[in-house]
């Protein structure tokens, strides 16, 4: 439950602390007051967006933390810790911060955490009912989820759509395989031709180059011919040649380097000097003789060059994309007739799944049906207790299409659409069923809300339920029944209810009065917790207004005794427990 709630430096708040406690808090207090401040406040720590225009003026920054015990509620203890929140004695502590320049951050237990993650906390915690949410009754979305959520259909619904999409996504997926493997089939002999081209011409990554350079040379021969012919013959000539000369070099240095040991390098120089001239030169010789005998086949030559680019021009690519494109055509080819046999049975596959997907979704439609009858009797009976007397919210299940695209013949590979849910209402016995948007008013819509949610509620594992002015359009016993059925939500959960109604307020174990006072020319807003006598006031104020009399405080005493010892039943099918309890005084720290 809330424990505590601080607001600093907000709206007409200068600071405030409120400690709520078990059961149903109410809050009452002159129209303008600031009972939605608190409400504000709670909305802010569930992740509500922030505003500077939140800040009391003249502040630059303000705050608004609360302090949630869940103490002896192991589910929600394991929920938030599915959050990656550690719990400080089975407590969470949530704080907003607002900074005049429009900046904001949010803290849980101290860390930093962004807006989506103290959203998802928040929806563990509080279920916040404001003024206008009735209106949620009109989205036929929400009405799917409302009764989803109360027949415990919700998680086989949601694994159904993330199911759908899965499919979906398969579908498309093989849509496209499909489409590319009638392509490739279409095209077969195209790509077989190009296929076979390519893998004839056998191309090398670096041929291109190799070829041209091969033809620049055969181009050059004679003159190849005769630079290497010219050179052998300066080496080799037996008279003028460089070996020659080299020979009679040596042969002079031999006997002198075998009288003087100094010269013996020189002469060893001039013998490895002839060596390498005379080897040079056959070298030359031999590449001559080379040259001489290999074909002049230029033609071929030229001929290989021109396929390569031919080759080049018809697919727009160079050599190397040409092999990986003869690889990729050749893979092609291969594979389609195996991907023929895949495709195959992933479609086959798929129909499968979507045969179990209709069978499931089969059984969502039936277990809606199964439970309609217990919702709109139910409905009914809290309709009945908020004075509508015989008025009626029919269920329907839009499951036309749904049963449509199941009995389709041939094929299909789309799955069929999860039904949806639309609330018809009856106001009266005898008159038509309409859809709710068309007959219902505001003050009927938020009835019919408090009755869906208090069915709701009592299957919903959400720590604290905030009701924000549920008694719009209603007084008397109904009010007393509304109160009533309060208090009996309050018994598993802590329930926080604004009220302007004596007949609501009385039923509340807390009872806090929210006002506004002016000092030092500024207006600031007070809440107290009220007790005994006090108590006894303030419901008499919302009997009589400013007029209260002995005899309005007898009725607001026997509105708090008639409460407090639960003479009207809490719920359709149940009475409360009564607290019997008389809290203790408390005034709000830091009023203004």
């Amino acid at each position: 439950m809330l424990r505590w709630l601080s607001i600093q430096g907000l709206a007409l708040v200068e600071s405030l602390t409120l400690e709520f406690g078990p059961g149903l808090n109410v809050l009452t207090g002159e129209t303008g007051a600031g009972k939605s401040i608190v409400i504000g406040a709670i909305g802010l720590l569930l992740g509500d967006r922030a505003d500077a225009a939140w800040l009391r003026t003249g502040a630059d920054r303000g705050f608004v933390e609360g302090t949630f015990d869940l103490s002896g509620r192991p589910d929600l203890l394991e929920a938030v810790r599915a959050l990656d929140i550690e719990p400080e004695e089975d407590r969470v502590v949530i704080r907003r911060e607002l900074l005049a320049d429009g900046r904001s951050r949010a803290l849980v237990n101290g860390r930093t955490t962004l807006l989506a993650p103290l959203r998802a906390l928040g929806g563990f915690l509080v279920d916040l009912h404001g003024q206008h949410e009735h209106q949620q009754l009109l989205s036929p979305e929400r009405q799917a989820d409302f009764f989803d959520r109360w027949a415990g259909t919700d998680a086989a619904r949601d694994a159904l759509d993330a199911e759908r999409t899965r499919l979906m996504e398969a579908r498309r997926t093989l849509a496209a395989e499909r489409s590319r493997w009638e392509s490739d089939l279409e095209n077969e002999a195209r790509l077989r031709e190009d296929a076979e081209e390519l893998a004839q011409a056998d191309l090398r990554e670096d041929e291109e180059a190799v070829l041209r350079r091969e033809r620049e040379r055969l181009k050059h021969r004679e003159r190849l011919l005769t630079g290497i012919s010219e050179s052998a013959a300066a080496l080799l000539d037996d008279d003028r040649g460089a070996a020659a000369m080299l020979k009679r070099s040596a042969r002079g240095l031999r006997p002198v380097a075998e009288a003087d040991e100094g010269l013996r390098p020189l002469a060893e120089e001039a013998e490895e000097l002839l060596e390498r001239a005379a080897d040079l030169g056959n070298r030359l010789e031999n590449e001559r003789e080379r040259l001489l005998e290999e074909p002049l086949d230029l033609d071929s030559l030229e001929a290989r060059l021109d396929r390569i680019h031919r080759l080049k021009r018809k697919y727009g690519v160079d050599v190397p994309e040409l092999i990986v494109l003869a690889r990729d055509l050749a893979s092609r080819l291969q594979s389609i007739a195996p991907s023929r046999d895949d495709l195959l049975q992933r479609e086959q596959a798929h129909a499968d799944a979507l045969k179990q997907y209709d069978r499931r979704l089969a059984g969502l439609i039936e277990a809606r049906r199964k439970q309609t009858p217990a919702f709109e009797r139910e409905v009914g009976a809290r309709l009945a207790r908020l004075g509508f007397g015989s008025a009626a919210l029919q269920v329907g299940i839009d499951d036309r299409e749904s049963v449509r695209a199941a009995s389709e013949s041939g094929p299909r590979v789309d799955p069929a659409p999860i039904p949806g849910l639309h609330f018809g209402f009856q106001p009266n016995a005898g008159e038509l069923v309409r859809p709710l948007h068309r007959i219902a008013s505001g003050g009927e819509l938020s009835r019919v809300m408090l009755a869906v949610k208090s069915m709701m509620a009592e299957r919903d594992r959400v720590a604290v339920l905030v009701f924000d002015e549920v008694d719009q359009g209603i007084g008397g016993s109904v009010a007393e029944e509304v109160g009533a059925l309060l208090r009996h939500l309050s018994e598993p959960r802590q329930v926080i209810c604004i009220t302007h109604l004596p007949m609501i307020a009385a039923f509340g174990s807390q009872h806090f009065v929210v006002s506004k006072s002016a000092r030092g020319g500024r207006t600031s807003t007070t809440v107290t917790e009220l007790s005994g006598e006090e108590r006894v006031e303030e419901v008499a104020r919302l009997l009589a207004g400013a007029r209260a009399t002995a005899t309005t405080r007898a009725q607001a005493t026997e509105l708090l005794r008639a409460a407090s010892k639960g003479s009207r039943a809490s719920s359709p099918a149940a009475r409360p427990a009564t607290r019997g309890r008389t809290p203790a005084k408390r005034r709000a720290k830091g009023a203004a």
